[in-house]
């Protein structure tokens, strides 16, 4: 008997030892993955509701129009203060909702151009509607980053996601070829207060907007000392606004200050880190050229060029995003019907492209689009036979100018239109 219960003793023992074994490994493996996880947050809670943005204009029918404390001499409040505002339960607003307290700063224009990209909005803190009336209620402040004052205004508070990603250690000599690029339009330091420069964990804007680059797109920072010299590489941020005419960018790193009219690109993933194949080495992507398509191309929008071999050679523009040619070309359409009149034999080839903005795939679909409206204006209203025209699309692939600007990229938005006949 006692042997027996020394056996059921050195069982649970053996067990219980087990166990702990299994939870302290369990443990350290959590630790471990946690530790060595590559992503970070790089846009949190506190850059997405304390930081700007620069918009036209927006709407501010909720007003801070009182204090509600016991100090008559206070002007700035913080977390915890209570203000009143002038909207209440007719404006459908109730107890326990959540507002953000922004205020209007002063329009903001193109370093360059002076085109006017917005007016300038601050956010500074959340607040919490403690107590509500027909046409105004009490908030009290939380999470606040910057003063508050009678005056500022507040909008319903809608939470948006955090960007918990890898962040880009851009590591080159050399920018990449073909990238979206633009320029620092403004930047700020604490409290809202402008400035010509910014370092890291700050803000700057840029004017590369909606439709460019979104929440969690890298941007690399770049400047020119001279223009006979290569550009010297300064940091990187993330994008955590976005609007038709800028961006509001965090700074992750820099090895300067960056300033005002610094130049920014969009930073493609395919040229962030080291190839597979070499690690280490660049994997800058190369463009193919692709067969067929090494002939110099005419000017687009130009006139239709007529050459010796009996050739007509024109190009037709498109608008961003676009589908449909940005002009009239009837007067091309009637050159091409009157190019084949009469020719027994003919053909037309026609070649959509499009700009380096946008997805792969994207790009080549809205290529393809271009080509097909072109081809079915020619068989419908100018009726050429639809088995004499041929089509190709490449999307952004085999561009035919360089992409490094706006300028030159409205250049690629094109479908090249040769007639061959004889």
């Amino acid at each position: 008997m006692k042997k027996l219960f020394m056996v059921i003793i050195f069982v649970f023992l053996t067990a219980a030892f087990l166990l702990l074994a299994q939870e302290d490994k369990k443990i350290m493996d959590l630790q471990k993955a946690y530790v060595f996880l590559e992503e970070e947050m790089l846009v949190n809670e506190s850059d997405l509701n304390c930081s700007y943005f620069i918009r036209p204009d927006m709407p501010q029918d909720i007003l801070i129009v009182s204090k509600h404390v016991s100090n008559p001499e206070r002007n700035d409040f913080s977390d915890f203060d209570e203000l009143v505002i002038n909207a209440g339960s007719k404006a459908g607003l109730k107890e326990g909702d959540l507002l953000l307290i922004l205020t209007k700063g002063k329009a903001i224009s193109h370093p360059r151009s002076h085109d006017r990209l917005g007016r300038f909005f601050l956010k500074k803190s959340l607040a919490e509607i403690t107590c509500i009336y027909d046409d105004n209620a009490i908030i009290r402040l939380r999470q606040g980053c910057h003063p508050v004052q009678v005056g500022d205004f507040a909008i319903p508070f809608k939470p948006e996601q955090t960007v918990f990603d890898k962040k880009i250690d851009y590591k080159y000599c050399r920018i990449p070829a073909n990238a979206v690029t633009g320029m620092v339009v403004f930047s700020e330091l604490t409290l809202g207060l402008p400035s010509e420069l910014a370092s890291s964990t700050q803000y700057i804007s840029s004017d590369l907007g909606e439709g460019v680059v979104g929440k969690g797109s890298f941007l690399l920072f770049y400047r020119y000392l001279a223009a006979d010299l290569p550009p010297l590489i300064i940091g990187s941020g993330v994008v955590i606004h976005s609007e038709k005419t800028n961006s509001t960018v965090k700074i992750l790193d820099c090895s300067t200050d960056i300033r005002v009219k610094d130049r920014v690109l969009v930073l493609p993933r395919t040229v962030a880190g080291a190839s597979a194949s070499q690690p280490g080495k660049e994997s800058i992507p190369v463009v193919e050229t692709l067969p067929g398509t090494g002939v110099q191309p005419p000017v687009a929008g130009g006139e239709p060029i007529v050459s010796e071999g009996g050739t007509l050679n024109f190009a037709i523009l498109f608008p961003f995003d676009g589908k449909l040619p940005l002009e009239d070309h009837a007067a091309d359409y009637a050159a091409i019907r009157d190019f084949i009149a009469g020719r027994s034999e003919f053909l037309v080839t026609l070649r959509g492209y499009a700009c380096s903005i946008g997805g792969d795939e994207y790009n080549l679909r809205l290529s393809s689009q271009r080509v097909e409206a072109i081809k079915a204006i020619l068989v419908s209203q100018y009726g050429i036979d639809a088995a004499h025209i041929e089509s190709y699309f490449y999307g952004e692939k085999d561009p035919q100018f360089d992409n490094s600007s706006e300028a030159e990229r409205r250049k690629n938005r094109l479908v090249r239109i040769e007639v061959n006949g004889k």
